[in-house]
């Protein structure tokens, strides 16, 4: 599972199963000579101890729901153990229909914000069904950045064996756009963590680690506000991901590294393939 990038930076997230496309798994990867992301590697190796947190106290909330449903329905409650399995379940199912929600919000979001920055110097600059939201992004970009020539969706694949997608990117900045549900949480730095950090300096050297400025934008999409944090410690950062990865690479024992100056080998297969196969680790 995860996401996956070939040498070229293309999006191999997919594989053709026996019963039609499937996610791409390490088997798969392995096969081929690709690489992960950088979430992926970054998921694989490194607890988040506020995501698992904010996971359990859904979860009991839900539970809480399905328990007074059910008590309230049957004017009653028992601690009958096929009742309490089936109650979780319904629980579980239906925190995962929420972060299906949350996920698919997000994604919409991030695609609406594509289809705009791709748009510009067109003739018809599309907005979606974001327009508020955009304009507000657009504003802040604006007042953060100056005129810029905004480059979006960029994916990229990294000698040192890892890829990833950017959100937003220039000569000069490096943008990831996260959305938040803000009505409750006002103070920026509540929302920031040290993966944001990680994520960015990783993208940045992916880019070819020209020293940009690094800022996660922080979008509610239902209200349209905008904070932004521009990230400051990225040496810190950037050694933070470095060794998560080699950790990764040797957790999985695949380490898909490869030498650009060693070129493509004569049996057809790629640099990055030839060294898995050979068992390059330097």
């Amino acid at each position: 599972m995860g996401h996956w990038y070939d040498q070229e930076g293309n999006a191999r997230h997919e594989v053709k199963g026996k019963g039609g496309m499937r996610s791409t798994n390490l088997r798969d990867a392995r096969k081929n000579g690709w690489i992960p992301s950088v979430s992926t590697v970054w998921s694989d190796v490194v607890s988040k101890p506020m995501l698992t947190r904010w996971k359990e106290n859904n979860l009991m909330k839900f539970m809480h729901h399905k328990a007074i449903e059910w008590a309230e329905d049957n004017q009653t409650f028992t601690d009958d153990p096929a009742l309490i399995e089936s109650l979780t379940k319904d629980a579980r199912d239906s925190f995962s229909l929420h972060q299906k929600e949350l996920t698919d919000r997000g994604i919409n979001a991030h695609q609406s914000l594509s289809i705009y920055f791709n748009s510009l110097g067109s003739d018809v600059i599309d907005l979606g069904d974001h327009a508020s939201m955009i304009k507000s992004v657009v504003a802040k970009l604006d007042q953060l950045c100056g005129k810029q020539d905004w480059e979006s969706e960029i994916s990229f694949a990294h000698s040192h064996g890892y890829g990833g997608q950017v959100d937003l990117c220039s000569d000069e900045f490096v943008i990831d756009f996260k959305t938040k549900d803000m009505s409750k949480v006002k103070d920026v730095k509540k929302m920031v963590y040290d993966d944001h950090g990680v994520q960015l300096a990783a993208y940045d050297t992916g880019l070819g680690n020209s020293g940009r400025r690094l800022i996660n934008l922080y979008i509610d999409v239902q209200s349209g506000a905008v904070l932004e944090w521009e990230h400051e410690d990225t040496e810190r950062y950037w050694d933070m991901f470095k060794h998560a990865l080699e950790l990764w690479k040797l957790i999985k024992k695949y380490d898909p590294k490869w030498y650009p100056e060693m070129g493509p080998k004569s049996d057809g297969l790629s640099s990055i393939q030839n060294n898995y196969r050979k068992g390059y680790t330097a």
